[in-house]
């Protein structure tokens, strides 16, 4: 892990008892919103979740305006 390291994406930690494709799968079947598990990253992926900031700035705010 490098902290100067940088891309086109946020890592984010979920709280400890959720699982992040548990918690993938129910913000995109409540919020219409896919971002990807950091299981697919590798087995220390568990408990954090990757967004892509590929997107518009209006799409992103769009989806932050869902989550909330």
């Amino acid at each position: 892990y490098d902290k100067n390291a940088s891309g086109m994406f946020v890592w984010a930690k979920l709280v400890d008892h959720v699982k992040s494709e548990e918690f993938v799968d129910i913000l995109l079947k409540n919020n219409h919103i896919f971002i990807a598990p950091g299981t697919i990253f590798g087995s220390n992926g568990e408990g954090y979740v990757r967004f892509s900031l590929c997107s518009s700035t209006e799409d992103i705010e769009e989806c932050l305006a869902r989550i909330r």
